[in-house]
């Protein structure tokens, strides 16, 4: 059973295809969903998204958002989706270290470091996975 996949940034809509299976990367974990999945709506984290097709898996950095599940239509509401495959190590790596280096002295700084160093970690494992 296949299920459609909406991804939306607040630029565009970046995809809406049919795939017959995908994983996202949620706060706390991993979810996937195959068709007839009961309805739910889910903090995303920053990580790996799979979409599995007739083809192959196609793999996507999903930067946070939410994601809700109804009807066999899966819409992903994320700041940025990009494809792992466009990734650079290199420079998710520096990203890292620029957000481990970045001050964090006031409450809201801490809570800004660690959403950036979240953020940096699942693009460096989007990087590296890219499969």
């Amino acid at each position: 059973m296949s299920i459609r996949c909406v991804v939306v940034t607040p630029e565009r809509t970046e995809m809406d295809r049919v795939v017959q299976e995908l994983v996202l990367p949620m706060y706390d974990g991993e979810l996937g969903i195959r068709g007839g999945r009961a309805a739910m709506i889910g903090r995303l984290g920053y990580g790996q998204m799979r979409l599995h097709t007739e083809t192959g898996v196609e793999s996507y950095f999903i930067d946070g958002g939410f994601a809700q599940v109804e009807k066999d239509v899966v819409s992903v509401l994320t700041a940025r989706a990009l494809p792992a495959k466009s990734l650079d190590i290199d420079a998710a790596e520096k990203e890292l270290e620029a957000a481990l280096a970045s001050p964090a002295s006031s409450p809201e700084q801490q809570q800004l470091r660690a959403a950036s160093i979240m953020r940096a970690r699942g693009l460096l494992r989007t990087a590296v996975r890219k499969s």
